[in-house]
């Protein structure tokens, strides 16, 4: 290979690392990122759209009512199938998607109130056994299992709370494929699913925070999901309440305490004379109550005063806000983006985005199709 080769290479290499780090990009994304000239750019985008390296995945525009809109390229995905699975407090989802996110089969079964583990993995058992009929363990690229728990990466087991003495591979009868099983905090699993596949898929940095039954969040640093050693993330047991309720990880006034459905459920029931559950949260928000208005928009401020720090510290390029209340948006979106404007290091929010996540109820499931094919790694 001459020098005039190696380079060429080299720079085919350099705009392949951007567009694996940061999912999509255009060629003005490519320029700035590489350093390379726009001819340069130009020729090699050619010859691996040519070469099918690449592919073209829609347009973007800054919103400014000047220009067309830039043309997004991303890596093309690799074959095969995966299967992911995201247990919940109250649900169980399973599929099986190729590495576009097309979902070829989806189970889900939805519990009335927080189920027991064992009944839990039972019913996932079931719903795999189900999406997985008729393929062999060579029949999957890989695997994902989603949990509402830190994980233990050095053992690959959940490392608090109901699941960490459980064998959750064997109880969901995965022993065939427990050499490319992947078990993930399913936080850490909603952002790798927006930044794959949603939301978050225009930037290398950002924290996805998921509001639902708990408090959690995942952090894309530099393109990357980042676990540090299992608890990155955990913002739900951040202490926001000097004396507040104990939580379930043992300490008092955690965030989860305060911004979690239940605590919400908790603060609403009063003004209403029939027990309340999720579902009514939901509705009552979609209806405009005003009591469950002023609700989200208190655990919005509360999360937002949570991630101050980590957005001074972290100096990210978007606050994705996702889970079943996060993805209200409205009131939470705004008290998310009140505290951050109060608490926050001015510099830190220059160019930060706060949005809302766009998978919706399979942000989970995404995101652990995007780890099994690689397209986020960790």
């Amino acid at each position: 290979m001459g020098r005039r080769d190696a380079v060429r290479e080299l720079h085919r290499v350099h705009v392949l690392g951007v567009l694996r780090d940061h999912g999509s990009a255009s060629r003005t994304d490519l320029i700035r990122a590489t350093g390379l000239s726009r001819p340069t750019i130009s020729t090699i985008v050619t010859e691996l759209l040519d070469a099918g390296a690449i592919r073209e995945v829609g347009k973007f525009s800054s919103g400014s009512s000047k220009g067309r809109p830039s043309q997004l390229l991303a890596l093309t995905p690799p074959s095969g199938r995966a299967l992911s699975v995201d247990i919940g407090h109250t649900h169980v989802r399973a599929i099986v998607a190729d590495a576009s996110g097309h979902i070829v089969q989806e189970r889900v079964v939805s519990f009335g109130r927080r189920a027991a583990v064992d009944d839990t993995l039972k019913q996932g058992r079931r719903l795999i056994a189900e999406v997985t009929e008729g393929l062999d363990a060579d029949g999957l690229t890989g695997a994902t299992i989603g949990v509402p728990s830190p994980i233990d990466v050095a053992a690959r087991r959940p490392a608090a709370h109901r699941f960490a003495h459980v064998n959750v591979v064997s109880a969901l009868g995965l022993d065939a494929w427990r050499d490319r099983i992947r078990i993930v905090n399913d936080a850490d699993l909603g952002a790798a699913g927006e930044a794959a596949f949603g939301a978050g898929a225009r930037f290398g940095t950002f924290v996805y925070v998921k509001i639902s039954h708990g408090v959690g969040a995942g952090l894309i640093l530099g393109g990357r999901l980042f676990q540090g050693q299992g608890y990155a993330g955990d913002i739900g047991h951040i202490r926001v309440v000097d004396e507040g309720e104990v939580c379930l990880c043992g300490n008092r006034g955690c965030l989860e305490t305060v911004a979690s459905s239940a605590a919400l459920l908790k603060a609403l029931q009063p003004a209403h004379d029939v027990p309340l559950g999720f579902s009514d949260l939901i509705r009552l928000a979609d209806a405009g109550d005003r009591g469950t208005q002023a609700l989200l928009g208190d655990a919005g401020r509360t999360v937002g005063r949570a991630l101050a720090s980590a957005v001074t510290t972290l100096n990210p390029e978007a606050i994705v806000i996702g889970g079943a209340l996060g993805s209200l948006g409205g009131p939470v979106l705004r008290g998310v983006e009140e505290a951050l404007d109060r608490y926050c290091q001015p510099a830190a929010l220059r160019n930060l985005q706060v949005s809302v996540a766009t998978c919706g109820d399979h942000a989970e499931v995404l995101g652990g199709v995007a780890l099994a094919f690689g397209l986020v790694t960790v």
